[in-house]
């Protein structure tokens, strides 16, 4: 999506419309103008609207309720608040309403232009990650439509998939070629230094073969940035566990290690994501993987930096412990790696 984007203007006074209808215009982007809510609403549901534009007055209570309202009608859109009025009560008021970004008036060019084009990136970067995703489904599916093989032969070929898959990824994700192979080794041995028996070590293995599976959704321009990533794309980034908990469903033989796929970016703590869970409420698996994820991640080279030498990643693994990491976990971690007898 690029600037021939529609975007829906709601300003009621009529020279700030216009003003900002000729700026927006002039950079190529087309404008659907209205003064008021019942304007808006028809235009929502008649054009394939991008992004909304909307004044917030300090009583009028119109602007937030046309956010909500498309909130509520997913939509699928941010809006960027227009207010004279920046104290911090009202500011607090339009952000904890779900606004994508505010704008003081009067408005400036430069502001309203670099406000609207990144929030046409992330709407971009949004509907290529949904493609992505649809069309990973979509394969994911018809693989599974064409076996009709016996029990043992059709484990072989979803496993055979799965490596596809990750190999996929890996050729998509220059910086992170091997890691899903060397996580899945760390994890295996962890689990059979755990206790766990042969069927679940093997599960685990696999599971953390195909743990980062979902960022083959996720665009290769935020993958592979080599400079800090935005809010909004740090924000694509992070739904690559419920991506692949997704992906992995559909294969009803790893069904049940979706919930350990799902997890393994949560914290200890309590501070992960996706669901903010904390000590043995995060899977086992997850747990013995978070580790693992993170001092791969660490020692590997990066598109924003350069490995970091083994022992140093060690190092912060066990700053982290209790916090990021199961604290009895990392001490086992140590010995599997020969940090420690």
């Amino acid at each position: 999506m690029h600037l021939n984007a529609n975007i829906l203007v709601i300003e009621p006074e009529s020279y700030v419309r216009e003003a900002i209808t000729d700026v927006l215009g002039s950079a190529g982007y087309t404008i659907f103008e209205t003064a008021t809510s019942a304007e808006a609403r028809r235009v929502l549901h008649e054009e394939e609207i991008d992004l909304m534009l909307t004044d917030v007055g300090l009583t009028n209570s119109a602007g937030l309720e046309m956010l909500n309202y498309v909130q509520q009608g997913r939509f699928g859109l941010d809006v960027i608040v227009l207010t004279s009025y920046t104290d911090i009560d009202n500011v607090r008021r339009i952000i904890d309403s779900g606004a994508y970004d505010l704008i003081a008036k009067p408005v400036h060019a430069y502001d309203l232009l670099l406000s609207v084009k990144r929030a046409m990136e992330k709407r971009r970067l949004m509907l290529r990650n949904k493609e992505l995703q649809s069309n990973m489904e979509k394969k994911i599916k018809e693989k599974m439509l064409s076996l009709r093989l016996h029990t043992q032969e059709k484990q072989q070929l979803l496993i055979s998939t799965i490596r596809s898959l990750v190999s996929t990824l890996e050729a998509k994700d220059k910086y992170t070629e091997g890691h899903s192979r060397r996580v899945a080794d760390d994890v295996m041995n962890m689990a059979e230094a755990v206790g766990l028996n042969a069927g679940e070590v093997e599960e685990l293995h696999l599971a953390g073969l195909f743990h980062d599976i979902g960022k083959i959704g996720i665009s290769e321009m935020v993958l592979n940035k080599k400079g800090q990533l935005l809010a909004e794309e740090y924000e694509l980034i992070k739904k690559h566990p419920l991506i692949s908990q997704k992906i992995i469903e559909q294969v009803p033989q790893f069904k049940r290690l979706s919930r350990i796929v799902r997890a393994h970016h949560e914290s200890f703590d309590g501070a992960g994501y996706p669901d903010g869970i904390k000590g043995e409420e995060i899977p086992l698996g997850a747990r013995i993987m978070a580790v693992c994820d993170a001092f791969d991640a660490m020692t590997s080279d990066r598109s924003y930096r350069q490995a970091l030498d083994p022992e140093r990643a060690m190092n912060i693994v066990e700053r982290n412990a209790g916090s990021q990491f199961d604290p009895e976990l990392v001490k086992l971690f140590l010995k599997v790696k020969g940090f420690k007898n």
